[in-house]
């Protein structure tokens, strides 16, 4: 009876398990008597849309924004930033001072202005892993929340034609007089040859330290009048090449890295110097914008029982951002550390998988003719690293966190909008195969890496 009991239990946690995990991942309860409809993004459920609260549920106000945790703060007069000289009052260089794109160089239609903020030189003392990220201007006062988040390095790259610098560089100063850790942050400017950047009239001292006067100003950027599009693996490369540490993490500026990433990785390698062929996969979460960030993973995964959490891109590219072990991932809980979980490759069946790692400044750049509009954008990066045979280490203790919200599929889109978007998919996937061509030639053929 006692043995029977216990095969009793034992059958019924696994079968809960079964019913978390499966939630976790697909946002459905076994409970429900509808019938599944499989779809390119995943598991809908048809009839009874009442019953799916993932679909349902009204979001609350947004719980977030970025530099938030500063409303009605005032900025202080001195700024713990080392600006180039004449910044942030007046931006004047000469022609010397600007350097090419790293992959395409003399060729590319793009400039660099490298450290107009120059980070502190003496980081012996922090993680020897620089966060790499990048920005268009209104979106640049989200380093403020990278800044306090990431205890290393960070190299951010700025899209700044015309105008728009004066944007950023608005942006920048108050978050240098309001965030202490911006003592931290490197800055460099990426702009079309034909629109160097002009830091105009914008005023940099009215406001607090929330900087909602200077965020969310999309509409008024040159970028956005002009219809220009995001050089977004220019910018990647620029932050990535300019990092002064062996080991980098390039990623977006909206993803929030959890609690102690950049310590806990550097503890778990031991100081060791990096492996050339390895990197580590730090998973992306998104969560809803009514809930806060979660900083641990005991937080993210009591989210996503509650459906206010799923893996990035989850509703949108399902492919992209489910990284092998996603399963095992969510089962096991919080190892209240960075540890790794296993090692994989980029092959088929995840041929498609575009993930964001801990890597080196030497790895393969990103192909800097793909555009942000165009999608799909690290592709070929990741094509060649397969090639390369990269073993990827998923790690676990760790992950980065998407925000404002949950992304879904827009139920209206205007024709003109979709025709936009169609045409650099199209311009991308032309690159792309171009791209693959070349790498197919110059390596040894692995045809697991494009199945």
């Amino acid at each position: 009876m006692r043995s029977l009991a216990r095969r009793l239990l034992v059958w019924s946690a696994l079968a809960l398990s079964l019913l978390v995990v499966c939630r976790l991942l697909f946002g459905y309860d076994f409970r429900q008597s509808s019938t599944l409809v499989l779809h390119d993004e995943g598991i809908s459920i048809p009839g009874n849309h009442a019953s799916n609260p993932q679909q349902d549920a009204q979001p609350g106000p947004p719980a977030y924004s970025a530099g938030m945790y500063m409303a009605g703060r005032r900025p202080h007069n001195a700024s713990v930033c080392k600006w180039y000289p004449g910044l942030p009052d007046v931006l004047s260089y000469p022609p010397s001072r600007l350097t090419w794109s790293p992959e395409i160089g003399e060729k590319s239609p793009y400039r660099i202005l490298p450290f107009v903020l120059r980070g502190a030189e003496t980081t012996d003392r922090l993680p020897q892993v620089t966060l790499s990220t990048h920005a268009t201007a209104d979106q640049v006062y989200g380093i403020v929340e990278l800044a306090r988040r990431w205890e290393g390095p960070l190299s951010l790259a700025v899209f700044v034609p015309g105008l728009d610098a004066g944007l950023a560089v608005a942006q920048l100063d108050r978050a240098c007089r309001c965030e202490p850790a911006m003592y931290k942050v490197s800055v460099h400017l990426v702009f079309p040859a034909g629109r160097p950047p002009a830091v105009g009239a914008i005023g940099r001292t009215q406001g607090d330290c929330a900087a909602s006067d200077l965020q969310w100003r999309q509409a008024e950027t040159e970028r956005r009048k002009r219809s220009m599009t995001y050089p977004i693996n220019v910018a990647r490369n620029v932050a990535r090449t300019a990092a002064n540490t062996s080991r980098v993490l390039v990623s977006d500026i909206e993803l929030l890295p959890s609690a102690r990433l950049a310590s806990g990785f550097m503890e778990m390698v031991r100081q060791r110097p990096p492996k050339i062929g390895v990197i580590f996969v730090v998973p992306v979460f998104e969560v809803e914008s009514s809930e806060q960030p979660p900083a641990t993973k005991l937080e993210l995964l009591a989210a996503c029982r509650a459906g206010l959490a799923v893996y990035f891109h989850r509703f949108l590219c399902p492919h992209c951002q489910r990284f092998p072990g996603l399963t095992r991932w969510m089962i096991r809980p919080d190892p209240g550390k960075v540890r790794p979980l296993i090692i994989t490759r980029r092959e088929y069946p995840h041929h498609r998988w575009e993930p964001v790692f801990i890597g080196t400044r030497e790895d393969p750049l990103y192909t800097e003719e793909m555009s942000w509009e165009g999608k799909q954008d690290k592709m070929a990066q990741m094509f060649e690293m397969c090639l390369l045979n990269f073993r990827l280490v998923v790690l676990d203790g760790a992950f980065l966190v998407h925000t404002p919200g949950i992304k879904r599929k827009a139920r209206k889109i205007s024709v003109a909008i979709q025709e936009f978007f169609r045409s650099h998919e199209r311009r991308n996937a032309r690159i792309y195969q171009h791209v693959i061509k070349r790498l197919i030639k110059q390596y040894p053929i692995n045809r697991r890496c494009s199945q």
